[in-house]
């Protein structure tokens, strides 16, 4: 019997016999313990070997086919397996009553009002009967059977948390002896519950890393449990990793959608070996999986996982390159996507269209698919969905989004070798739509989603006074729990707007505790804010200043800073002006550049060119005065002064809405008035 022990795995070599346990014996399965029996029946141990029958006896998984079982299995109502539990009750073993309560579920199941029939069995006395026989025989669960009575009782939603903790010192007492498919349902269940101490999380976290024979199935479950565990999540998932990435080839679509939802609950921490393995397995044998394996549905869960990994993780910044191993992803799923876009739900649209936004390029037609699927019925999406669609809607509309055609088959595999689509997206109708309902939601939005809805109706350049008013009122309540970076962005948001500088008088004591934590490109935009909104305090300014430095401002999303510039060195002249100058030199380029993609139409200033021309006026098309680029500039001897013509159209320089002129138109007519009464250039706006 010893050496039967030891080759199982059970029993160290060189244990006595006497120093073995009942427990580790009973692990050795029926065949085993009845083989130990009867060799040592004539030995001299035979006491301890009756004991051993007697525990074997009693555990219903060590019966060669449990005839009570079957029994039980065959009943057909609820009531049936009532009556039998209360005719059996004292012959009835653990592994029996565990199986009965399988049976009651299994048959309320078959009502058509579940709820009704899980109501009208929880009320009934002998169910009542059964719980307390549980109760009062929970020593007599061990190993095998505690699993399945904790995840009978989860399936069953009995949250009796107090039940759970009484079993779950039994639990943890037994866990060395449960085998790994028992192992997510003890877990599965605690999580579903929520109960559960930090002991009883660490110890299932050193079993599971001990164990190496888990079904697929069981690695899907313990990784969508630990996923939402109360303790310890982050170390599971990230020291489960090697192990899932070794069953990846044996998951069922239902199972990858599992793991990559319980890895999306924690991306920052995964690490890159694992996210190159998931991009090895989805592309190999020419890309099969993506194809024709998955769903749709399967294949959103895969691209917000990507995404977020992306976007999240440590491992992705560091290795930019990382992320263009998932590029021919995105591109075979697109194809796969436009065919079966109509069966992705409101809420599936929004996340695929979050996904693909989150690369370099976007394909249009797939774009303009998920936008029709989202439009009509936005109002199911909760704000945390809706705020990034209307962000993106906006981006697409105001030309800062890139689309790639994917009108037509293509063979690329990376984003550098797909084919450009430049026409722009003006379709602003879900964000004048959604107005209604922002405002209805406003009182639970949390920050992240509140940055995101003003940059959309800013960037958009559409939104009614009203909204405005209640979304400056949200952000001046929030202010104080806004991270720096989102701070800056509605502050620019707002500028645009011109809100008035309410919201900037709030926020600039904040600005002040966080300086440290602003990067150079907010820093530039919370420069430009506040001398659009004309809260021009010299200290202040001073305290932003310092943080920059000449190489950190030559970026191209640093281009705002020159409008910034220009005007503190007209109010503030003596205010540094070696170095206003240096930095004007580094961003001057970019935001000359900003200013000719935003400049008017190339029809309109050839109809402005042809009339002053009629007149007998010498004009020049895109003429750059004092840092900023006007439309046509008419210089002539009989003028005074040179007049500078800016076309106004919306939502290029106007408010779509309302008309009113943007931020930055403001800030250029403020600046020639200025410059006007000095005896400079006039500005005439038409």
């Amino acid at each position: 019997s010893q050496s039967v022990a030891v080759e199982r795995g059970s029993v160290k070599p060189g244990t006595p016999w006497r120093e073995c346990s009942m427990l580790q014996l009973l692990r050795l399965g029926q065949a085993d313990g009845v083989s130990i029996f009867r060799s040592a029946a004539a030995s001299r141990s035979a006491c301890v070997l009756k004991s051993l029958h007697r525990r074997l006896s009693s555990q219903g998984s060590f019966q060669q086919g449990n005839p009570r079982e079957e029994e039980i299995r065959r009943l057909r109502t609820t009531k049936d397996v009532l009556a039998y539990f209360l005719a059996q009750r004292d012959k009835l073993i653990p592994a029996d009553v565990c199986c009965i309560l399988e049976a009651l579920w299994s048959r309320s199941q078959e009502h058509e009002d579940i709820k009704a029939a899980k109501k009208q069995l929880f009320n009934d006395a002998d169910f009542m009967a059964i719980m307390k026989d549980v109760l009062f025989k929970l020593d007599r669960y061990s190993a095998p059977e505690l699993p399945r009575l904790l995840g009978a009782l989860f399936d069953m939603r009995w949250n009796d948390r107090q039940l759970f903790k009484i079993v779950e010192p039994m639990v943890i007492q037994h866990l060395p002896s449960m085998d790994c498919g028992s192992l997510p349902l003890v877990a599965h269940s605690f999580v579903g519950i929520r109960c559960g101490s930090r002991l009883l999380f660490n110890e299932l976290v050193h079993r599971c890393f001990q164990s190496e024979h888990f079904t697929p199935e069981g690695v899907a479950s313990l990784t969508a449990a630990f996923a939402k565990a109360p303790h310890k999540p982050k170390t599971f998932l990230i020291g489960f990793a090697p192990v899932v990435s070794q069953h990846l080839p044996s998951f069922t679509a239902d199972q990858l959608q599992r793991v990559l939802l319980a890895y999306s609950e924690w991306p920052a921490e995964i690490p890159a070996e694992f996210m190159e393995q998931l991009a090895h397995f989805l592309v190999q044998d020419n890309a099969q999986m993506i194809r024709t394996g998955l769903p749709a549905q399967q294949l959103v869960t895969i691209l917000r996982f990507l995404a977020l990994w992306s976007a999240r993780a440590k491992a992705a910044r560091e290795d930019p390159g990382a992320r263009r191993a998932f590029e021919p992803i995105y591109i075979l799923c697109a194809k796969t996507l436009v065919a079966a876009c109509d069966e992705l739900t409101t809420e599936e649209s929004s996340q695929a269209m979050w996904a693909y936004c989150k690369m370099k390029l976007v394909p249009k037609v797939l774009f303009q698919r998920l936008y029709s699927n989202i439009l009509p019925s936005f109002q199911q999406l909760s704000l945390p969905s809706l705020a990034p669609c209307l962000l993106n809607t906006a981006r697409a509309a105001s030309g800062q989004m890139q689309f790639w055609d994917d009108a037509h088959p293509t063979e690329a595999i990376t984003t550098r070798d797909l084919p450009r689509d430049y026409t722009l997206f003006e379709d602003r109708r879900l964000l004048l739509a959604a107005e209604t309902h922002i405002v209805r939601c406003m009182g639970d939005i949390a920050p992240r989603d509140l940055t995101a809805v003003v940059q959309a109706y800013s960037l958009a350049h559409v939104g009614s006074p009203g909204l405005f008013s209640v979304l400056q009122r949200a952000a001046m309540e929030q202010c104080r729990q806004l991270p720096a970076e989102q701070l800056s962005s509605q502050l620019s948001s707002f500028a645009m707007l011109r809100l008035g500088p309410s919201f900037a008088r709030e926020a600039q004591i904040d600005i002040l505790d966080r300086l440290a934590q602003l990067p150079v490109t907010a820093v530039c935009d919370i420069l430009w804010a506040f001398c659009v909104l004309r809260h021009r305090d010299p200290h202040f300014f001073k305290a932003l200043l310092g943080i920059l430095s000449p190489g950190s401002v030559a970026n191209r999303r640093c281009a705002w800073l020159c409008p910034a510039l220009l005007e503190i060195r007209t109010h503030f002249p003596d205010m540094d002006p070696e170095g206003l100058d240096r930095y004007m030199g580094y961003v001057q380029p970019d935001f000359r550049h900003v200013q000719l993609r935003q400049a008017a139409p190339e029809s309109a200033r050839k109809s402005l060119r042809s009339c002053l021309e009629q007149a007998g006026l010498q004009c020049t098309e895109l003429v750059e005065v004092d840092g900023y680029i006007v439309d046509v500039l008419v210089e002539s001897g009989d003028l005074e002064k040179p007049v500078a013509i800016q076309y106004h159209s919306a939502p290029r320089t106007l408010h779509l809405s309302t008309g009113e002129p943007l931020g930055g138109t403001m800030m250029k007519q403020m600046l020639a008035r200025e410059i006007s009464s000095l005896g400079g250039w006039i500005l005439c706006c038409i």
